[in-house]
Order: C-alpha cells, then sequence, then structure tokens
C-alpha cells in the first residue's frame, strides 16, 4: 500500500506540473506545505547499530535457512532470528541479530553472509553465543535496493495541519534512506493552488539477490537470493547475479555481476546446474566452473512470482499471483529439463496463492500460503495430483533434511516427519516469540 500511495502522490504532482505550465494567474500566496523528508544513515553507522540482541518476537514470514542444529530466520529489514534446534521437538528462540536492511543471507564455514540494505556483511558465527562482526569484510554498494522502502503512508499526515504535499529529491550522496518524517514548510503557491515541487528521484544505480566443495554452508528454502557454490557466494541483485569469491579467510571479495535480462528472484542448484527463478520465467546455468557460470537457456511464461526446484530431469515451479507479482496466476508448472535446449511445460495444477516449495522423488511439498501446506503427487509429471492439505495461517517456505520438513509460517515454525509420504506428521509447532526461550 505505500508504494501505491507513493505512485498516487507522483501523479499528483505530475498534474500540478502540467497546470503549473499553462499561465492563468501569476498572483500568490503563502501555504503550509507538508514534506517528506528523508532521514540518512551511512553503511559506516549502519554497521555500527548491529548488534546480538535478546530473542524478539517473528511477526513476519521472511528468508530461511539452517545450519547444524541451527536455524536463522529473517524478519525483513530487521535482521535474524537464530532458533536452537537441537530438539527439534523443542526449539529455542535464542537471539537475534538486529540488522537494518536484511532480506537474505548465507553461510560458509561457520561465517555468516547477509545484506544490509546496498552492502554485504559478515559476522563470525563460530561462537553462536556470541557472534562477531568482521568489521573489514564489509562490501559496500554491490546490491540494488528499493530507497522507499519505508516510505510513509498517506495517514500519517493526519495529524498535521497543511495545504499541499511535497517531496523533497533524495541525496544519495548522504547515505541510505533509514527513515522518513514530516516537516511542515511556508512557501509560496499561486492562487490556483498550483505548486511545482521538486519531484524525489532516485538514482538507477541505487534501485531495487551440506558440503560443497571444501565448504560447510548452509541449507536454504527455495526463496533464497544467497547460494553458495564450492568457494564461491552467489546472489541477486534485481536483474544480476553478483558473485563474490570468499578467501580461505573468509572474507568476500568482489569476482563478477552476470546480468540475467531479467527481475531475478530466487535461486537453486542441483549438481553442476543452477536455476534462477525470475518475474517471467525460469533460466539455467552452467556451474562446473563455479566461478565462471555459463548460460544454458530459459523458459518463459506470463510475469509472476516463481521459486523454482528441480531434480535430475524435472524442474518445479511455483507461480504467485498480487499486487506484487503482476498476475492473478496461481499454479504449479512442472518443466521437462532432460534436453536442456528443449524445454517445455509438461504439468500444471491450480493452486492458492503459493510461495515456496521442496521435491522428495514422486512428491512436492508446496507452501501455499494462507491455503497452508499441501502434499503433491508428480509421479505422473504430466498430470500432478494434491494429495493432502495441512492447514496452518501462512505457509511461506519449506526446508528438507530427510525425514524431516521444516515450515516457516506466520510468527510459527513447523517441523514434519516426512518419512510416510504423503502423510505428515507434524513434529512441533514452535511460537517464535520473545519469551519462547
Amino acid at each position: 500500500m505505500k508504494h501505491i500511495a507513493s505512485l498516487f502522490y507522483i501523479v499528483i504532482i505530475a498534474f500540478g506540473f502540467i497546470f503549473s505550465g499553462c499561465e492563468l494567474m501569476n498572483d500568490t500566496e503563502m501555504a503550509d506545505v507538508a514534506y517528506f523528508k528523508p532521514i540518512y544513515a551511512t553503511v559506516e553507522e549502519l554497521t555500527m547499530d548491529i548488534s546480538i540482541d535478546p530473542p524478539l518476537d517473528y511477526v513476519q514470514s521472511g528468508k530461511v535457512i539452517t545450519y547444524g542444529d541451527y536455524v536463522f530466520i529473517n524478519s525483513p529489514n530487521k535482521g535474524i532470528h537464530i532458533v536452537d534446534n537441537t530438539d527439534p521437538g523443542n526449539p529455542i528462540n535464542k537471539s537475534f541479530i538486529s540488522l537494518a536492511g536484511n532480506i537474505d543471507m548465507a553461510i560458509m564455514d561457520d561465517h555468516l553472509y547477509a545484506d544490509m540494505f546496498s552492502a554485504l556483511v559478515v559476522l563470525d558465527i563460530s561462537n553462536i553465543d556470541e557472534p562477531i562482526l568482521m568489521e573489514d569484510y564489509t562490501v559496500e554498494d554491490v546490491f540494488y535496493f528499493d530507497q522507499y522502502w519505508n516510505y510513509p503512508s498517506w495517514e500519517e499526515l493526519e495529524d498535521y495541519d497543511y495545504d499541499h504535499v511535497g517531496y523533497e529529491v533524495l541525496d544519495l550522496s548522504q547515505g541510505i534512506v533509514l527513515d522518513w518524517e514530516i516537516e511542515i514548510r511556508q512557501e509560496e503557491v499561486d492562487s490556483y493552488g498550483w505548486w511545482a515541487p521538486e519531484i524525489a528521484t532516485m538514482d538507477s544505480d541505487e534501485m531495487s539477490i551440506e558440503d560443497v566443495g571444501s565448504a560447510k554452508v548452509s541449507t536454504a528454502g527455495s526463496m533464497t537470493r544467497f547460494l553458495p557454490i564450492d568457494r564461491f557466494l552467489y546472489t541477486i541483485s534485481f536483474n544480476e547475479l553478483v558473485l563474490f569469491e570468499v578467501t580461505s579467510s573468509h572474507q568476500p571479495l568482489r569476482w563478477g555481476k552476470l546480468d540475467t535480462e531479467t527481475l531475478a528472484e530466487t535461486l537453486f542448484r542441483l549438481n553442476d546446474i543452477l536455476y534462477v527463478g525470475s518475474i517471467n520465467g525460469m533460466l539455467m546455468y552452467d556451474v562446473t566452473d563455479a566461478g565462471n557460470p555459463s548460460y544454458i537457456n530459459r523458459i518463459e511464461h506470463f510475469r509472476s512470482c516463481d521459486p523454482v526446484v528441480a531434480d535430475e530431469a524435472y524442474a518445479y515451479v511455483t507461480l504467485r499471483g498480487g499486487t506484487n507479482c503482476w498476475t492473478d496466476l496461481n499454479e504449479l508448472q512442472i518443466i521437462d529439463i532432460q534436453d536442456p535446449q528443449n524445454l517445455s511445460v509438461v504439468g500444471r495444477h491450480i493452486l492458492f496463492n503459493p510461495h515456496g516449495l521442496a521435491v522428495i522423488g514422486d512428491h512436492l511439498i508446496v507452501c501455499d500460503g494462507t491455503a497452508g501446506v499441501k502434499v503433491v503427487d508428480v509421479a505422473d509429471r504430466t498430470s500432478p495430483s494434491i494429495l493432502g492439505t495441512y492447514p496452518i495461517d501462512f505457509a511461506y517456505d519449506v526446508i528438507v533434511s530427510y525425514p524431516t520438513a521444516l515450515v516457516v509460517g506466520e510468527q510459527v515454525m513447523y517441523q514434519y516427519d516426512i518419512s510416510n509420504l504423503p502423510e505428515l506428521v507434524k513434529i512441533s509447532e514452535f511460537d517464535i516469540l520473545a519469551n519462547a526461550n
């Protein structure tokens, strides 16, 4: 809704410009103009604010990874919850890494790599009770992000007296927009009330990405944009695959960027193939040489949000509709990948509002939003069928570590025994609350 409000404001301003160009009257008057004024923070200031805090409530679905006996769950733009899952029947909400602007993360050899708005930061988690920020390892200006992520809503103006609304031009040299404040200024407008403020703009460079080789790495859900491959960290930044080389001292170094020519969303690796889910299709890359990925092929569909997983012969994509996904299509698609140069959709099934998914042999576990968790039979890839639905408030993403599956929902983490698919047997239902430990 904030982005819709922002668009509305810009349209109003545009009309202001059009009419201000018509010289109907030159009389002017003073008026109160309410400005949305950005509050900036530099990367250095944000880094100094990173802290390890007591556990907080988990209130919004975010990305999830597992590492050893621990589960790391992102709270969008706020930080990372650490959950001790040593006993799956009794998880413990252990602590919270306060990290502004965080959306994605991955772990390699006891080092947590996470985004902080446009920067990549690293924490040593070898002592999980006392994670240590590696201050010298921060890489600045590598990720696109939305400077308007925290834009005020129209309702926030209700407590102010004003005649017009203004928008201050972003000065990105001052840093990252961390918040906004409202400031009333006396300014001159013409008698018709038309007023031509400066339109806020955003630099294109600041817009809104088990054992592998010798590294011990985290396991991610299907919604991830961070993925370790050998000694490299693959990330998504808007349309680009951004690669970092991770040195023997665990420092990430800028390595290379690859334009996917679409808005990339998710990463999944099987053997030497990297699958990229995007807003209009699935892309395949050969990562035999992890430092030099090569494009194989792509298959396109209507614009939507779509994570992807795969087995040796098929890829499985959930297409999700909604305001941010540019479509009303909600379905599972099964893609034959046996001939990478001749990709084709061979099966479909309607869903409600799918998010993450996982494949286990001839079954899929699909997180279908408010429709819960669904088990899908894909023994016949041309005719998938839903065998069971397990209602939960909101199913966001799933990680399988056979014979268990971990599902992240809204404020709750669920764990299931999946040894007798299509049956799911609940092991635990854990409210991720600050007092849970």
